[in-house]
C-alpha cells in the first residue's frame, strides 16, 4: 500500500465522501432488523460499507499524518455512534451476556446452573424471557428465551465472565442492549487510541490505524453485536504498547510479566488469543526464551487465579458448553476444516492436515522470529485459515495486529468470513461451498501480500544484539 502523502484537497474530499457512505451503511446495518428478516440485503450494505472503507484507508494514505489521523479518529467514532440504532441483527451472544451478568449480581455462578435451570426462575425478566405475546413477535413458541442454548451452561472464560459482571454492575437490572452495545463502543474507540498509541511506540505510520478504524467489522461487531471479543482486542493492543518503552528498545523483566498478563487475560476472554504469547519470542529481548518463559508463568498465574473461585463453585463445570460447542462447529471429526477439506481428504484427515499446516507456520515464526506484531498476526491468521470459522468476528483481532504490524493481508480474512456466515445463518445448501471459495480467496491474499518492517523494528533489534554483545564481552572479560 502507498504511503505517499498528498496535497490534501481530492483526497481529503475523498475521504469525506467515503466516511459519510460508511455512516450511512453502519446506521442502515443497524436499524435494518434482524438477519433472518434482512436476509443478503444485508450483506449488500454490508459489502457496500466495506469498500467505503477501503476508499477511506486509501485516501487517509494521501493525507499529511497529522490530518488523516484527525479525520479517521472522527470517522471512526462516527461510524461506531451510527451503529447503536438498533438492537442487534446478526447474533444473539449479547443476551447471554447479559443473563451472565445477572445470574453473577444474585450470587449464583454462571458456571454452575444453566439459564434454564429451576433454581434461577426468580431471575428472569420479560426482556430476556418474553411472556406468550412477546415470543410471538420474535416468531418464536411460548416459553421462548432471548438467550441461546438455554439448557447448557456457559462457554466464557473468566475474564469475560467479571466483564459481564462489571457492566451489568454498571447498567442495572433494568438494562437493555444498549448498555451492552455502548460498553461496546467505549471498548472499541479504547481500542483504536491503544493502536494508535502502539503504532507510534513501534515506530510505524499511524496512518495505519485507518485500516482498523475504519473497518465496518469491528464497528458493527463489537459495537452493534457487542461482541465481547472486543475486550481481548484490546487487552492485546495494550499488551503490544506496553512491551517496549516509549524509546523502543529497552526491555526488562516487569514488562515480560505485563505482557503476559495482558495476552493472558485476552485468552480468558476468548481462548484463541493464546496463541500471540509465542510472538513474545519476537520481541526485541536479549533472552527471548527467558521473557516467553516470564510472560507464559504470568499468563498461567493469571488463569490460576481467576480460574479458582469458579471451580470451588462450580467444579468440573468450569469448562462449560466448550466441548459441546466444538462438537456443534464439528471440529471434533474434522469436517470443520474447509480448506483441508478441499483436497478431497476425509474429515479427520483433513483435520490433521490443518493442523499440520499451522505447525508449520508456528515453526516458521519461532525460527524466524519476525516483527513482535507481525508474528503475532501471522499466527491468528493461520489458525482462521486452517480452521476456517463460521464466526467473522474472530478474525477482527488478527485485523488489529495486522494493522499494528503495517501488514494490510487480515482484512481479506474478516471479509470472507461474513459470506459464509450468512450462507450459513439464512441455511443455504452451497453454505460449504461459498465458505471454501471465501477463504481460498483469503489465502490467496495471505501468502501474495509482503510485510514491511520498520525502521524502527531494526534499530531495536540490532540494539538488542549490541547490548547482547556487551553482556557477552562482560562475561568473557571477568
Amino acid at each position: 500500500m502507498s504511503v505517499r502523502q498528498g496535497g490534501g484537497g481530492r483526497p481529503a474530499f475523498a475521504f469525506a465522501i467515503a466516511a459519510a457512505a460508511a455512516v450511512v451503511c453502519s446506521w442502515t446495518a443497524a436499524a435494518g432488523g434482524p438477519i433472518l428478516h434482512a436476509r443478503w440485503h444485508l450483506l449488500l450494505v454490508l459489502g457496500i460499507w466495506a469498500t467505503a472503507w477501503l476508499l477511506g484507508v486509501l485516501a487517509a494514505f494521501r493525507l499529511p499524518t497529522r490530518v488523516a489521523m484527525g479525520l479517521v479518529l472522527v470517522a471512526a467514532a462516527a461510524v461506531r455512534l451510527a451503529a447503536l440504532a438498533g438492537p442487534p441483527t446478526t447474533s444473539d451472544d449479547l443476551y447471554r451476556y447479559a443473563w451472565d451478568g445477572r445470574v453473577q449480581a444474585s450470587g449464583a455462578d454462571p458456571y454452575a446452573l444453566a439459564p434454564a435451570a429451576p433454581e434461577l426462575v426468580t431471575l428472569r425478566d420479560p426482556w430476556l424471557w418474553p411472556d406468550a405475546r412477546g415470543c410471538a413477535q420474535l416468531d418464536r413458541a411460548p416459553g421462548c428465551t432471548r438467550i441461546n442454548r438455554p439448557a447448557e451452561r456457559t462457554i466464557y472464560p473468566p475474564v469475560a465472565e467479571a466483564w459481564f459482571g462489571a457492566v451489568h454492575g454498571l447498567a442495572g437490572d433494568g438494562a437493555r442492549h444498549k448498555a451492552w452495545q455502548v460498553a461496546g463502543l467505549a471498548t472499541d474507540l479504547a481500542t483504536v487510541g491503544l493502536l494508535v498509541l502502539a503504532l507510534g511506540r513501534w515506530g510505524r505510520d499511524r496512518r495505519w490505524a485507518a485500516m482498523y478504524a475504519l473497518c465496518p467489522a469491528p464497528a458493527f461487531e463489537f459495537v452493534h453485536n457487542a461482541h465481547v471479543d472486543g475486550v481481548a482486542v484490546a487487552l492485546l493492543l495494550a499488551a503490544f504498547w506496553t512491551s517496549l518503552d516509549p524509546r523502543g528498545t529497552r526491555t526488562s523483566k516487569k514488562r515480560d510479566v505485563a505482557v503476559g498478563l495482558l495476552i493472558g487475560a485476552a485468552a480468558l476472554v476468548k481462548v484463541y488469543p493464546a496463541l500471540v504469547l509465542v510472538a513474545v519470542l519476537c520481541l526485541p529481548r536479549v533472552r527471548p526464551w527467558a521473557s516467553l518463559a516470564r510472560a507464559t508463568a504470568a499468563a498461567a498465574v493469571l488463569t490460576v487465579l481467576t480460574y479458582l473461585p469458579h471451580v470451588l463453585a462450580a467444579g468440573g463445570h468450569v469448562l462449560g458448553y466448550l466441548p459441546g460447542y466444538l462438537s456443534e462447529e464439528h471440529y471434533d471429526g474434522g469436517g470443520r476444516f474447509l480448506l483441508a477439506g478441499a483436497l478431497a481428504l476425509s474429515s479427520p484427515a483433513a483435520g490433521v492436515a490443518a493442523a499440520a499446516l499451522f505447525v508449520v507456520v508456528l515453526a516458521w515464526v519461532v525460527h524466524r522470529r519476525p516483527e513482535a506484531p507481525l508474528a503475532a498476526a501471522v499466527l491468528l491468521v493461520a489458525l482462521f485459515l486452517t480452521t476456517t470459522p463460521v464466526q467473522p468476528w474472530y478474525a477482527i483481532s488478527a485485523l488489529a495486529l495486522g494493522s499494528l504490524a503495517a501488514w494490510p493481508a487480515p482484512a481479506a480474512v474478516v471479509a470472507a468470513g461474513y459470506p459464509y456466515y450468512f450462507a450459513v445463518i439464512l441455511s443455504s445448501r452451497h453454505a460449504s461451498a461459498v465458505g471454501r471459495l471465501g477463504y481460498a480467496w483469503a489465502a490467496i491474499v495471505v501468502a501474495a501480500a509482503r510485510p514491511r518492517s520498520s525502521g524502527t523494528d531494526r534499530q531495536a533489534v540490532a540494539a538488542t544484539k549490541r547490548e547482547r554483545q556487551r553482556r557477552l564481552v562482560r562475561g568473557r572479560g571477568s
